[in-house]
């Protein structure tokens, strides 16, 4: 899949190369207050050196009488005869000479001490010379050569902090190594990367930076895995290098070789860095025009859908008026009109419907076919059939909690044979033209009609005044037709 076709994969691998990076970076700022906690050591160490060499010289001056150090060795000879002559006649000699074995020491304590600081061992040649001469000269030229010995020392420890400064920036150079084999690694994922060489192969790998890869993995498997494989390795391995013996890569005699064979390497990851660099501003830039072509079509079918919204509204607001202005009139070719007045369907919940009925002059006592209550009626009405055009006798019940008008076989209530909702009757009205009369009603003066959404009930009452009754009652229920409710 394409770089452009899943920008959420390239955000997850860029956000594990950004945390990478951190890390790196986090182990330079460790590495570089290490060295510095070092160097500060270091000089608090010469520090303590030079104030010791600095007292041994003056005790050498208070004790030879400010004569400087000899030379040559034909000279601490002719020192040597004087000081044994000397020994042999004045016992006084021997006295002043008493405490200097503890000067030795203290100097040899503290040239080991330089040379355990600096992580160098000394020279052979210096050692046994050291060593000879201590067993052969008085113990006065002894400190003297352990004060030679201890300013050679402090000139390798300088010549080491020279290479320590030179770890340093190699440490540097690493990590922008690092840096970019990091993100050659990302570009080699995704085979866009234009580092890659002729032949096919992904940039070159330093053996500092990657861990050892399986066989498998070193060179042919660099799938969506291979990324997982690229760390630092740790301080420790640096801190040996640089404390190392005379052969180590970190060695003076080595540094100016090992750095020369580098900086090929350096240039060159430096130039690989600036390419990928390069190649992820481009990926970035396309990344950044596809959002905003996605924003700009999006905003483009915002504008278009507000327009269309603005049009459905309009439209929806001219219809309403028209609809408002527009008087709802019965059709022509119906001929027959109803003669009673329409009534408004009534939706109260505490609406009384034997109280309403009484009201309107209706005698529901005297009247024996209804039964009527504060919310149900009952009673027994003719019914022409729908497909069959047969009239059947069935019991009726118009329950107000229900909003329903049923029919049952008989007045037990347990055999149900249809229903009629409140939201379904449009009309009721008297049937006067006689249309049930043609299909051989039983009495036709005595019928009237309930119209519905899908079908025409006709009914007929067994008297007068329980037609008048049901025809009340049942348009309390009519709220299929409401409009005239403004």
């Amino acid at each position: 899949k394409g770089l452009t076709d899943q920008p959420h994969v390239l955000q997850e691998r860029l956000a594990i190369l950004d945390s990478q990076a951190g890390q790196i970076r986090a182990q330079a700022v460790q590495e570089s207050e290490r060295l510095a906690r070092d160097k500060n050591a270091s000089l608090q160490l010469l520090q303590k050196e030079k104030e010791k060499v600095t007292m041994l010289e003056r005790r050498y001056h208070s004790l030879t009488g400010g004569r400087p150090f000899p030379k040559t060795t034909s000279t601490l000879k002719e020192v040597y005869r004087s000081k044994m002559d000397g020994e042999a006649t004045s016992p006084l000699l021997r006295n002043r000479s008493g405490p200097l074995p503890s000067s030795s020491g203290s100097s040899s304590s503290s040239s080991q001490l330089s040379v355990a600081t600096l992580g160098r061992s000394p020279s052979p040649k210096g050692a046994l010379l050291t060593q000879n001469v201590t067993g052969s000269l008085p113990r006065n030229l002894a400190a003297t050569l352990q004060d030679i010995e201890t300013k050679r020392q402090l000139a390798l420890q300088r010549k080491g902090q020279q290479v320590i400064e030179e770890q340093r920036r190699r440490l540097a150079e690493l990590k922008q190594k690092a840096a970019a084999e990091a993100q050659c690694q990302w570009d080699a994922l995704h085979g866009a990367s234009p580092l890659a060489g002729p032949s096919g192969l992904p940039p070159v790998m330093h053996h500092s930076i990657l861990h050892h890869l399986p066989a498998g993995q070193e060179r042919g498997e660099e799938g969506e895995h291979a990324y997982d494989t690229l760390s630092l390795e740790s301080s420790d391995s640096m801190e040996t290098s640089i404390s190392t013996g005379g052969n180590s890569a970190c060695s003076p005699d080595n540094v100016s070789s090992t750095s020369g064979l580098d900086v090929g390497k350096i240039e060159e990851m430096e130039k690989m860095l600036k390419e990928a660099h390069a190649e992820k501003s481009r990926l970035m830039e396309s990344k950044e025009q596809e959002i905003e072509l996605r924003r700009q079509a999006l905003e483009e079918e915002r504008r278009r859908r507000e327009q269309v919204e603005r049009r459905l509204q309009s439209e929806s607001i001219r219809r309403q008026q028209l609809v408002e202005k527009e008087v709802k009139m019965r059709e022509k070719q119906f001929s027959q009109a109803r003669p009673l007045t329409r009534y408004l369907p009534v939706r109260k919940e505490d609406f009384d419907l034997k109280t309403h009925i009484e009201s309107s002059g209706h005698g529901v006592d005297t009247c024996l076919h209804v039964v009527l209550s504060s919310k149900v009626c009952r009673g027994y009405l003719v019914k022409m059939g729908g497909k069959i055009k047969s009239w059947k006798k069935r019991w009726f019940v118009f329950d107000r909690l229900k909003r329903t008008l049923s029919y049952y076989v008989d007045k037990h209530e347990t055999k149900l044979k249809g229903v009629i909702y409140f939201q379904a009757i449009e009309e009721v009205y008297y049937d006067h033209l006689r249309s049930a009369a043609k299909v051989k009603g039983p009495k036709g003066v005595l019928t009237f009609c309930v119209k519905t959404h899908d079908r025409l009930y006709y009914m007929v009452a067994p008297s007068a005044e329980a037609m008048r009754i049901w025809m009340d009652v049942i348009v309390t229920g009519a709220e299929g037709y409401t409009q005239f409710m403004n």
